[in-house]
């Protein structure tokens, strides 16, 4: 078996799980020699096959960690994209993941990068770090909440670097706050080992399972708010209510709810946004709705409804599954977290950052 038939083998495997992997997140690697080929924008590790990996000059890749760029946000990320396209192999016209530099980090030969959410209850959690060091203790990296793109391609340049003076070694997993892990092997069995160990490990801590339950219907009262909605606009083409026992275990009350208002990870802004909008048992919907468009600038993919459960909208039956699975996720995420710490939620400057990122608004439009 070849080198990319290994990269798209693997790449399956796991984003067909998801327990591991949903919608477009996550991304894989392979290197072979000069060259590093990555999972391109748009594509889904559970049906990648060959054409959905971007094939990237590695030395070039690897020249951006030294370059400097203005402090300007989008000027900087705009020219750290254009460096990064600039990379790419002869021939060469996918757009690469933009965590591409992340994966040219590692020497390994393969590079396995996740958001599952037994690990993100332990990156998005209060007292995260330190249970990472009980679980991992000095054979990792932590990296602490970092705008995405260049700056967080830096920040663990260094990390890195540093591991690698006093470990004598490269590291095999780095884990993001409030954003996810990589795992870096020369074989599918060395990942397995990493990812098992590390889910393992994790789940010894979680003192409570996120428990979903079976699915239920709208409600009287959930049907009612998606029907003002509708008539106050023609905002979503797609409408998919979730009402399990986690979903009305968040929706009990505003109160319950507060774990949910804000996002834990950059997934959970592409996906179901980053604020959902909570009806209480006695509000006017509409006005709701329109004082939600009015402050956030947009319009809301996650409509909770209290008691019941919530909807989660979209432009496309796809794309309202992914706002109801990721919010899921999110769920999942807050339950968890309450095994280390309680609930960690990203600053409000990063997900301003998220919100505008130029990379992330493509990548949505993709998915």
């Amino acid at each position: 078996m070849d080198l990319l038939d290994e990269l798209v083998r693997f790449s399956n495997l796991y984003g067909s799980d998801k327990n591991l992997v949903l919608a477009g997140g996550g991304n894989t690697s392979a290197k072979s020699d000069s060259i590093l080929y990555v999972k391109a924008s748009g594509h889904s590790l559970a049906g990648i096959d060959k054409n959905g990996f971007a094939k990237m000059n590695l030395s070039s890749v690897r020249e951006i960690f030294a370059k400097e760029y203005p402090f300007e946000d989008k000027t900087r990320e705009a020219q750290a994209l254009e460096d990064l396209m600039a990379a790419r192999a002869a021939g060469e016209e996918k757009r690469p993941s933009v965590e591409t530099s992340l994966h040219a980090l590692f020497p390994q030969t393969f590079v396995l990068h996740l958001h599952p959410a037994t690990v993100n209850g332990l990156a998005c959690s209060v007292k995260g770090k330190s249970f990472a060091d009980e679980i991992f203790g000095d054979e990792y990296i932590w990296v602490d909440s970092c705008k995405p793109g260049y700056s967080l391609a830096k920040l663990c340049s260094s990390l890195v670097s540093d591991f690698e003076k006093r470990k004598g070694k490269a590291p095999q997993i780095i884990l993001l706050q409030n954003h996810g892990i990589f795992f870096a092997g020369d074989s599918l069995a060395e990942l397995d080992k990493l990812l098992f160990d590390t889910i393992k490990a994790i789940k010894s801590k979680i003192k409570e399972e996120a428990e979903i339950g079976e699915e239920g219907i709208a409600g009287i009262r959930s049907q009612e708010v998606l029907g003002t909605l509708k008539s106050v606009d023609e905002p979503f083409e797609s409408a998919i209510f979730c009402s399990n026992a986690l979903s009305r275990r968040f929706t009990a009350s505003k109160k319950a709810a507060k774990p949910m208002m804000r996002p834990f990870t950059p997934d959970h802004i592409v996906y179901c946004g980053a604020h959902p909008l909570f009806i209480e048992a006695d509000d006017d919907a509409a006005k709701k709705y329109k004082e939600y468009i009015k402050l956030f600038k947009t319009k809301p993919k996650i409509v909770m409804v209290e008691s019941e459960g919530f909807w989660a909208l979209g432009d496309s039956e796809k794309s309202a599954l992914n706002a109801r699975d990721l919010f899921l996720d999110a769920m999942k995420i807050a339950v968890y977290s309450e095994s280390f710490g309680g609930p960690l939620h990203m600053e409000p400057d990063l997900v301003d950052f998220i919100v505008n990122w130029e990379a992330e608004s493509y990548r949505q439009k993709q998915n």
